[in-house]
């Protein structure tokens, strides 16, 4: 990570930058969980989404997608990927820092693979956590965050973390329910009722701690 590379706004699917940035992101994310590429265009040209890229003297390095919607005070970081050249530099760390400086009033979602199961790749998911804690994100406890996925089938557990420039504790419970339903209905196109946010939210206690 050098003080060249450089974090720019995204506003147009024309061009090379777009599709460097789709490769990545279609080579990262498992296919259920993948959104098509008119799909994420659509998302470039929406108002309450920016795209951030980073480009260094090699070209694309990495991009975050962070949604934040006009009605709620709250951010989500949907996607963030870094090219696999330049994983384990430092280049992760500082995308997201970088990032987070866009939205520095807002507290920033996250939504990030759980390690609680034991599934094949779970050194990989405990090191993924423990990056974001590094950088002073926090786990939502007692939500077994459930991603509103098509087609059937099992889906991955994940965890929610939230990241804030002055420090939460705990939210109420409200609030988290308002940031659920905003982010089903206006990021997963689903039901801001479906009961999946029910579910995730019948054990989880009212403050919500933040661990």
């Amino acid at each position: 990570m050098t003080d060249r590379d450089q974090l720019e706004q995204l506003k147009s699917c024309d061009g090379p930058t777009f599709r460097e940035l789709y490769e990545i992101y279609a080579v990262s994310i498992a296919a259920r969980e993948r959104k098509p590429e008119d799909w994420i265009c659509s998302m470039v040209r929406a108002p309450e989404y920016t795209f951030w890229v980073m480009k260094g003297s090699g070209g694309l390095e990495g991009f975050s997608i962070l949604f934040l919607p006009r009605a709620e005070h709250f951010a989500l970081l949907e996607y963030m990927a870094v090219t696999p050249e330049r994983r384990n530099r430092g280049v992760g760390s500082a995308l997201f820092k970088r990032t987070a400086t866009r939205a520095p009033s807002l507290p920033i979602l996250l939504e990030v693979d759980s390690d609680r199961e034991a599934s094949d790749d779970r050194e990989i998911r405990t090191r993924r956590q423990q990056f974001y804690r590094r950088l002073g994100c926090v786990r939502i406890a007692g939500l077994h965050y459930i991603l509103p996925l098509p087609g059937v089938g099992p889906v991955p557990e994940m965890d929610l973390m939230l990241y804030s420039a002055e420090p939460l504790r705990q939210l109420p419970k409200t609030q988290l329910e308002r940031w659920l339903r905003t982010i089903y209905r206006d990021v997963y196109r689903s039901s801001p009722d479906d009961p999946r946010i029910a579910q995730m939210l019948h054990d989880v206690p009212d403050p919500v701690r933040l661990d």
